[in-house]
């Protein structure tokens, strides 16, 4: 567990950052009302987001160390478990005409953002656990 904690550091960096920025945003663009309207508020699509990349990552540097020829398996089992979680969630929003699309790209950009966090994570605790031969 104490290796995860520098992962799950960025993470929160990552989080408050591109929060702030997607909100200044669309404070910039004066899109900001239609959060009103939405589904879910943009924090928290980035709460839930990021509490599904904390379980990841923990599941990751946990298994990464351990059993680290299952941590393929391991990952691609809990990006399955994120994606339906996500689906669940967004859901009742799909079936909405277009007049939603703005939640969906923001939900879009905000699940592609922390997946590829995700990706990063587990491309870090593979390396470390099988070295590369040609340093």
């Amino acid at each position: 567990m104490g290796k995860a904690f520098p992962y799950l550091g960025q993470l929160v960096l990552l989080s408050l950052i591109t929060l702030g920025l997607h909100f200044l945003y669309h404070s910039i663009t004066k899109e900001l009302p239609l959060w009103d309207t939405a589904h879910m508020q943009l924090w928290q699509i980035y709460a839930l987001q990021f509490l599904l990349s904390a379980l990841v990552v923990i599941a990751v540097v946990g298994i990464g160390h351990t059993m680290p020829n299952n941590l393929g398996f391991v990952f691609l089992g809990f990006l399955t478990l994120k994606i339906a979680v996500n689906y669940l969630m967004l859901r009742p929003v799909l079936n909405t005409s277009d007049e939603t699309s703005f939640f969906k790209y923001n939900f879009l950009i905000v699940f592609f953002l922390f997946m590829f966090y995700d990706v990063y994570v587990t491309y870090r605790v593979l390396n470390q656990t099988y070295p590369s031969k040609n340093k």
